[in-house]
């Protein structure tokens, strides 16, 4: 029992440090447009591209501006019943466990955008901090855990960096930052994931579109 209860929680702790060590590399990626490639200006979200060292598979920021607070954004991305609403290809998602008042262990799933591609799913540590200006930062990287073992019929990705930043502008507004860069596995061309992966960050301009009906 003694060695099962270390066990566990040694896995939340190595959950939450693993989350926790690249929440300040989320705050300069999204804040920093240092390395970053500008691509375009769609629906009123900026997207740039970063090519990351050792990895194919590129990394998308989307910047855009949000008639919402921080909190109301964060409570959307934390809404998984409304998701599909703004975000298209998730198909579900559960909390598999709380790891404290800041930390999670979440499961989502997706819808492939191709029928001849299996659909993916992500295991996340997720951990959320408050900054005295009012800014909310909401990180996200993939994590083994027993608890969520593979799901039938999915292919398990990987998340290497996954996020929101959220800074109130003062006038009810927040400017909002979304970072992914996302491997899916299995045997996806990198090219055909590069190419797919440059329509994530439109997913702020839905999240804009779903909250100024709310």
């Amino acid at each position: 029992f003694c060695s099962s209860f270390i066990f566990v929680l040694s896995m939340a702790d190595a959950h939450i440090k693993a989350v926790d060590d690249t929440m300040d590399s989320l705050q300069k990626l999204c804040t920093s447009d240092d390395d970053w490639e500008y691509l375009n200006d769609k629906k009123d979200v900026k997207i740039h591209l970063r090519h990351v060292e050792d990895s194919a598979v590129v990394m998308l920021r989307g910047v855009t501006t949000i008639p919402k607070t921080p909190e109301e954004i964060l409570k959307c991305t934390e809404d998984l019943e409304s998701r599909k609403a703004w975000d298209e290809l998730f198909i579900e998602g559960s909390v598999v466990k709380e790891l404290d008042e800041n930390h999670q262990v979440i499961h989502f799933k997706f819808k492939s955008p191709s029928m001849m591609v299996t659909n993916r799913d992500f295991v996340m540590a997720r951990a959320v901090k408050r900054c005295d200006d009012g800014t909310i930062l909401s990180n996200h990287v993939s994590v083994v855990d027993d608890d969520a073992p593979d799901a039938k019929g999915f292919v398990r990705g990987d998340v290497f960096a996954s996020g929101y930043w959220l800074k109130p502008n003062g006038d009810g507004t927040s400017t909002a930052a979304y970072v992914v860069q996302i491997d899916p596995k299995g045997w996806i061309p990198t090219a055909i994931v590069n190419v797919v992966a440059k329509k994530q960050p439109l997913v702020l301009a839905k999240m804009r579109e779903y909250l100024a009906k709310q």
